[in-house]
């Protein structure tokens, strides 16, 4: 399954690992290049509900957008700057209409570009419009979403993402019920193979544009909003960690498929991503907590190169439109990062972004350098995506009780790791596991066997 299959590690060794550089550097759109010793900020946007009801007003809309954000940069003197336009599930319905709003904010970028010199690209991420309960590999929805691809590749979309939901019935259904068969049937079983055939579908479809990521955000994310702050705790910590390394995997196959990067920078598993696969990653952190609050807020920049924001709906702030706001935020952390490379303390600034943050929470620490190279040199060193997954979730859990005592974890916390540790020694095979999940979830509403190639 999948055209590649990692082996091994872009990276020997977690020093390696930094901002603003990767293995395998892009080039793309307006002269713009990433992962080749500079980070780039990335502004990702929506539009007021109720636009979709006005597609008259729309394709103006997205040019305010564009142009918000190209005139502060330039007004700033931020010379690369990444859109990322996250086409709501009307819009994705609308083939033609994308086609237009991607057109018209090309338009503006070329404008930009010609006449001042800033170097700029557009990122599409498509939404996953699917229903489970019609069909995942087949039928309306995903007919509509392949016809989307194709109008924005070819009316000058440089990037195209997707946050697929291959698994999220389950996985949604076992994570508020603490079902850890539940979880990792829906992770390593489902997830995966939905992801494989999705980039299956999206990479010959792309045309110009460049098959860019996945993201885990219907699973690792949920995971991660729902595990809360360090008061209100809705679900254990150490389990929405484990869970993020587990969906390392699940983003990873898109890239074993052809997608070629930047990652999508909702998928904060991105870090162990690049390490794996060498291409450059958009990350958030602290900008994203105009969308939802997190406990990465400096540790997920450590290796970013793209550094952006999660999305923010198109309104006036007292600075100005709130695109143009948020692109000074990011602007300036760049600029800040970019400095350090040029200086060469950049692996200074790598470690006080890690060092502010790693023990906060396990979520955080598994995503350090080191501890994230760790998981990645699990998951390629087997050879079936189960067992990259079953690597992964015990590689993190080893990383988190070997720093129990930095952590100050409460009680419950170190009680659960003993229960997910007992569940690791006594995980069954693949062949079992899928066996009793179908019989178990049937009831799901949505879950159908047939939506990810089970018997």
């Amino acid at each position: 399954m999948g055209v590649v299959f990692f082996k091994n590690l872009a990276y020997s060794n977690a020093e390696e690992v930094c901002f603003g550089i990767a293995k395998k550097p892009l080039k793309y759109g307006f002269e713009l290049s990433v992962g080749d010793g500079k980070v780039v900020p990335e502004v990702k946007y929506i539009l007021k509900p109720g636009f979709e009801n006005k597609p008259e007003l729309l394709v103006d809309e997205y040019e305010k957008i564009a142009l918000s954000i190209v005139h502060r940069a330039l007004n700033l003197g931020f010379r690369n700057v990444q859109l990322d336009t996250e086409l709501t599930e009307p819009l994705t319905m609308n083939p033609d209409l994308s086609g237009e709003i991607v057109k018209s904010q090309k338009e503006i970028l070329s404008k930009y570009y010609s006449e001042y010199g800033l170097k700029s690209a557009l990122r599409i991420t498509i939404a996953d419009i699917r229903r489970f309960n019609i069909g995942l590999r087949c039928g309306e929805y995903l007919k509509m979403m392949i016809e989307t691809i194709k109008s924005v590749s070819t009316n000058g979309a440089d990037l195209i993402s997707v946050e697929s939901r291959g698994g999220q019935e389950v996985f949604s259904y076992s994570l508020i019920r603490n079902d850890l068969r539940g979880i990792l049937f829906s992770i390593a079983i489902l997830s995966i193979r939905d992801v494989s055939f999705l980039w299956h579908e999206i990479v010959k479809t792309c045309s110009k544009a460049i098959p860019a990521s996945d993201s885990a955000c219907a699973l690792a994310n949920s995971a991660m909003v729902l595990a809360n702050g360090l008061v209100d705790r809705r679900i254990s910590h150490i389990l929405a960690a484990a869970i993020r390394a587990m969906c390392a995997v699940r983003t990873l196959k898109c890239y074993e498929e052809g997608a070629q990067g930047p990652g999508k920078d909702c998928a904060y598993e991105n870090t162990i991503v690049k390490i794996i696969t060498g291409y450059p990653i958009s990350m958030e952190g602290k900008t994203a907590s105009y969308a939802h609050s997190s406990l990465l807020g400096n540790i997920s920049a450590a290796t970013c190169d793209l550094w952006s924001n999660e999305t923010i709906v198109f309104e006036d702030f007292f600075g100005g439109k709130s695109t143009a706001v948020i692109l000074e935020a990011l602007g300036y952390d760049t600029e800040l990062m970019n400095k350090s490379i040029d200086m060469n303390v950049n692996k200074t600034l790598q470690k006080i972004l890690v060092n502010s943050d790693i023990y906060r929470d396990p979520q955080a620490l598994i995503l350090s350098p080191e501890n994230a190279f760790r998981i990645a040199k699990s998951i390629t060193s087997t050879d079936t995506d189960y067992e990259r997954v079953i690597k992964a979730f015990k590689e993190s859990l080893e990383i988190i009780e070997e720093e129990l005592n930095s952590l100050s974890l409460p009680k419950l916390e170190t009680t659960y790791l003993s229960i997910l540790k007992k569940f690791l020694n006594n995980v069954p095979d693949e062949d079992k596991l899928i066996k009793d999940s179908i019989n178990k979830y049937s009831r799901i509403p949505g879950f159908k066997p047939e939506n990810y190639d089970l018997s």
